[in-house]
């Protein structure tokens, strides 16, 4: 968990979003720039971008596609996770979106392959309010902590998929997350995002997500946490007018 930061005035009352699970992807979602791709391409030129290539053809999935690209990264740890926690800028909205959801006791997990310490440290920088985060970590030669060749350690709370490939689908962490009765939110723009996206009771998308979900024929909506700020807070008014 990270700390919180000051709320708004208009908030739900405590409990009313209680029964709202919201997964959120990181890398272009909760950012409004790919963090990754700015980092991969500060550390390695353009020599990342086939493997998305790869992807977009269906030879390779999406975590092997991101595990190679890392491991062309040839620098010091501390200067590419300085790139990726510079080039995070939180999307409009995203700070009044979380204070929404915490104050109504919304459950909240950034769901990402991205890396843990850069996303804690994006979240203590800008005092952004608690969420949990699961996601990857920079393994180096030496183990945790080391310098390059890396890979990455996916996190252990990811599945097996057909689709994304063994211990990479997220859909697997919103499923041990739900509860009976839940309503649950998946935000995302990318494909790791499509399997939850397929379980959710409403999809903010852009991007490769927003692409695939009109392919499936899947309902989705613009990832704007400006209007799901608003939304939120409407999904606790019956909640609240019970009381």
């Amino acid at each position: 968990m990270v700390p919180s930061a000051r709320r708004p005035s208009a908030m739900p009352s405590s409990g009313s979003l209680a029964h709202v699970l919201i997964v959120l992807d990181y890398d272009g979602t909760v950012t409004t720039h790919e963090c990754n791709e700015i980092a991969l391409t500060a550390a390695v030129g353009d020599a990342w971008r086939p493997f998305e290539e790869m992807v977009h053809r269906g030879e390779i999935g999406h975590a092997e596609c991101f595990d190679r690209q890392v491991q062309l990264v040839d620098v010091p740890r501390e200067a590419f996770f300085s790139g990726l926690v510079d080039a995070a800028e939180p999307a409009p909205g995203l700070r009044e979106f979380l204070a929404v959801a915490a104050a109504g006791g919304a459950r909240v997990v950034v769901l990402s392959a991205g890396f843990r310490e850069a996303i804690e440290a994006v979240w203590l920088r800008d005092g952004l309010p608690p969420v949990e985060i699961v996601a990857s970590e920079l393994v180096g030669a030496d183990g945790d902590g080391g310098g390059p060749p890396y890979r990455i350690g996916f996190s252990p709370q990811l599945g097996d998929c057909e689709r994304c490939g063994p211990e990479s689908c997220k859909a697997i962490v919103l499923r041990a997350r739900r509860r009976p009765g839940d309503v649950v939110w998946v935000f995302g723009d990318g494909d790791s995002d499509f399997c939850p996206a397929r379980e959710a009771d409403l999809v903010f998308a852009r991007g490769r997500l927003a692409e695939l979900a009109d392919e499936a024929g899947l309902p989705w909506r613009r990832l704007d946490f400006v209007a799901a700020t608003r939304e939120l807070a409407a999904l606790a008014e019956p909640e609240r007018s019970r009381r």
